[in-house]
């Protein structure tokens, strides 16, 4: 009768076999894959591809082109809406962060007044130099949100699956929820709009007259319920903001979903959301830092080389922020420009890729939905089931659909 004493022995490597098992070397990714923050890590390199990049590049241009319509009814010289719009965008931006800290930070209510004002200054700037014209902003922010949106899905079917989607798929995709994408922003703004004009209304009705001041401040609490919804959602959206065009690349959401999500995880993990959004702002800002530098090292060798031996060089080749004179120096100055400008669709297609990277980790988080669970046409969500599928299906999302099933 055999014993389990009879039976040979294994040794702790030899894998039940009695041969010794050969280990691998234990690698950085195994360290790292239980935790989220490396996955930022990646922002960088899938904001890199070719399809986001020419996005990016022809999102900025068509932006910058359609803001330029403002020229067609001022002088030549003149500061067009695309001009204004992305200035004021950069000051308002920044006012905002710098305020919102020094209120938060020293409980003072007025520099906390002060940061909300910035998000009125923005289009009262644009109303007062443009009147109706400033609408033309509203295209060209719509531009831009498009192409953030096709960008976002390429990163999200990249980063879920390493699938990667043409742009002119990607460009599809977005154009179809072109509508989402805009009233995501639009839907909370208008709702403020709203707000904002009927208590001012009202404050004209009670306030005006003496014997109705009375009334007025009697019902001003009411004022204070309208005040307090309006300041929600403006701080909802703000801090939300890169969330909602994410929410529709990856989980092919309306706008009403995409805002309700965001609203739902920021304050849910507000610590863990911030950190995320420091270390991809500190990794996007030294991708984009190096960017730059490789653009601007490649304009100058370029000049200076192309002027070295020629004894009355063009001007632009010698002082490349002269404004044009004719044919040669416009095209010179395309040229000379072309390099900052794909550094600068880099760094567009940076941010709303570090966007989707962050709603994918954070979604994990909150939800505990795993990261590799993104919205495609004839796939059940959360699931690699399929259903019925039309017969215009899009053959890159059915290969993400093939990739999810593969790794499920």
């Amino acid at each position: 009768m055999s014993t389990a004493s009879s039976r040979p022995t294994s040794g702790p490597h030899s894998g039940g076999t009695g041969q010794p098992r050969m280990s691998r070397p234990i690698a950085l990714a195994d360290l790292t894959e239980d935790l989220l923050w490396p996955k930022l890590l990646r922002v960088p390199a899938l904001a890199l591809r070719p399809a986001s990049i020419t996005i990016g590049f022809f999102g900025l241009l068509i932006a910058s082109l359609v803001g330029d319509l403002s020229k067609l009814w001022r002088p030549a010289n003149s500061l067009s809406v695309g001009t204004l719009l992305s200035d004021e965008l950069e000051r308002g931006a920044s006012g905002f962060w710098r305020d919102l800290m020094r209120g938060i930070q020293t409980a003072d209510g007025t520099a906390l007044q002060s940061a909300f004002g910035w998000i009125v200054r923005i289009p009262r700037m644009l109303w007062e130099e443009f009147s109706w014209g400033s609408l033309i902003a509203i295209a060209s922010v719509a531009v831009l949100l498009i192409a953030g949106g096709a960008i976002s899905r390429i990163a999200a079917c990249d980063f879920a699956h390493g699938v990667r989607i043409s742009w002119v798929e990607a460009l599809g995709f977005a154009i179809r929820r072109w509508v989402s994408l805009v009233f995501c922003f639009a839907g909370p703004l208008l709702i403020v709009a709203i707000v904002y004009a009927v208590l001012a209304a009202a404050g004209w009705t009670l306030f005006s007259i003496g014997w109705m001041q009375f009334i007025g401040a009697t019902l001003f609490v009411l004022a204070l319920l309208g005040a307090t919804l309006a300041v929600a959602l403006i701080v909802l959206t703000v801090l939300g903001a890169p969330l909602m065009i994410p929410a529709i690349a990856c989980e092919g959401a309306d706008a009403i979903e995409a805002m309700q999500r965001a609203y739902a995880y920021v304050p849910a993990r507000p610590i863990r959301y911030a950190l995320y959004v420091l270390l991809t702002l500190a990794v996007g800002m030294l991708a984009i830092a190096v960017a730059v530098a490789v653009a601007s090292g490649i304009t100058s060798f370029a000049m200076v080389a192309a002027g070295a031996w020629v004894k009355e060089p063009p001007r632009l080749l010698m002082y490349p922020l002269t404004p044009p004179a004719n044919a040669t120096e416009w095209l010179l100055k395309l040229w000379i420009g072309l390099p900052l400008a794909i550094a600068g669709a880099y760094a567009f297609s940076v941010l709303f890729t570090g966007c989707t990277v962050i709603y994918l980790v954070l979604r994990r988080v909150v939800d505990g939905q795993t990261m590799t669970d993104i919205w495609v046409p004839g796939v059940v969500p959360g699931t690699a089931l399929p259903t019925d599928t039309s017969a215009g299906a899009n053959p890159a999302d059915a290969s993400v659909s093939r990739e999810a099933a593969d790794e499920d």
